[in-house]
């Protein structure tokens, strides 16, 4: 088995563990789980952590939980008011769970995601608003039954990654996110630009293992 077939499979059941820690706590898969379970029915190759949204009403009972659990290990250098994640590691490969807390104002249709990929949290202009139709009420999916989603997946999949959504991206190579009036937009970057990225990326690996 691959490394990056390893790393699915530990994410998927990372997923499963979560989920079930969480069971009598009202949260949702995002972003990239989300597009990779609807998309594909799995976790998408390449990634190396899960996505999770929570009220943050309940932020404080999921940290708790959390943290109960020695299989996890909290990292708090990345860590903020509104995300947080943890590690985990096995067989020497590490994966994260990624939690997102949104806010709510039950005078507005939407939910307020501050962190997202930009991770501006103190600027409002840069976080991310939801309407309430596509998020509630959160349901299970249908194969995988323990597992929640939003309301309207697809619909909330086109918000988020435009009308390509089923077209697989490499994340910060082929693309990259900006946010208008609190919405994403997805901007797909050039052949050449994409190279460039990689080569970036590539260098940044070997740069950070010396």
């Amino acid at each position: 088995m691959t490394k990056i077939k390893k790393i699915q499979k530990l994410n998927f059941q990372n997923l499963i563990q979560v989920s079930a820690l969480l069971k009598n706590i009202k949260h949702f898969i995002f972003y990239g789980t989300l597009l990779g379970l609807i998309r594909e029915k799995n976790i998408i190759p390449g990634d190396d952590d899960i996505d999770i949204m929570v009220n943050i009403k309940d932020k404080n009972k999921v940290l708790k939980i959390m943290m109960q659990n020695k299989t996890f290990k909290f990292n708090k250098k990345v860590s903020n008011k509104y995300f947080a994640q943890f590690i985990k590691k096995k067989n020497n490969i590490s994966s994260f769970i990624d939690f997102y807390f949104f806010t709510q104002n039950f005078k507005k249709n939407f939910i307020i995601e501050r962190h997202n990929w930009l991770a501006h949290i103190n600027d409002g202009n840069f976080a991310l608003h939801f309407p309430n139709n596509m998020i509630f009420p959160i349901r299970k999916h249908k194969e995988f039954k323990s597992l929640s989603i939003p309301n309207k997946p697809k619909s909330l999949l086109k918000f988020l990654y435009g009308k390509s959504w089923r077209l697989p991206l490499k994340k910060n190579t082929e693309y990259r996110v900006e946010i208008k009036n609190n919405k994403p937009i997805i901007i797909k970057r050039s052949f050449i630009g994409s190279i460039t990225r990689l080569i970036k990326a590539e260098i940044n690996k070997t740069y950070k293992k010396t």
